[in-house]
């Protein structure tokens, strides 16, 4: 797990963004609308949506045996700096007997479930998919990859995963694919 070293406005976006239940949604919109402006007021550009950038976290691959069988998985998790709380975590691995790899995202609680979440690489068309369970750990969303998808992420600059909070306020948070080629290369 690393901490991740945040610009202020983003950092307060991050951190508000895992709180529990419906106290949070109003403070994660009021940072949205805060983030935005201290972005646009920072750049002489005119300013058109702001989007958080990925940062440069590198895919970290371990493996353990389990039944006497070496498993392995790819990985990248994003926490809070203040708190160490896990914001996002996106691991892949290809199950044994498959040739074809996984993916499992673990996402913040204070999310609006039924919405789902949304995925999309380099701004190519987005791909929805369900939340399925949570647990105390977090909500999470698990997803074959399918051979597009995979060459997409292979080739990408970043990963975005989108969700709503509970006021249906989009909560886009970018993900580095920068070494994710070679790092699932080790998994085969």
């Amino acid at each position: 797990m690393l901490a991740l070293p945040l610009r202020p406005a983003i950092a307060r976006l991050l951190m508000i963004s895992c709180c529990v239940g419906a106290l949070c949604a109003p403070a994660m919109a009021q940072a949205q609308k805060k983030a935005g402006a201290a972005t646009a007021a920072a750049s002489d550009k005119p300013a058109k949506a702001s989007e958080p950038q990925a940062l440069p976290i590198p895919w970290l691959v371990s493996c353990a045996s389990v039944t006497g069988t070496m498993a392995c998985e790819a990985e990248q998790t994003l926490t809070i700096k203040k708190t160490g709380q896990i914001l996002l975590k996106v691991s892949v691995r290809v199950p044994e007997k498959s040739e074809k790899g996984a993916m499992m995202l673990q996402l913040p609680h204070g999310m609006f479930l039924p919405d789902g979440v949304t995925l999309a690489i380099d701004g190519k068309a987005p791909k929805k998919e369900p939340i399925q369970t949570c647990d105390p750990k977090g909500c999470y969303v698990g997803l074959p990859l399918d051979a597009a998808f995979l060459k997409d992420m292979e080739s990408g600059k970043a990963l975005s995963v989108t969700f709503k909070d509970l006021k249906k306020n989009d909560i886009k948070i970018p993900v580095s694919l920068s070494g994710f080629k070679e790092a699932y290369a080790k998994l085969m």
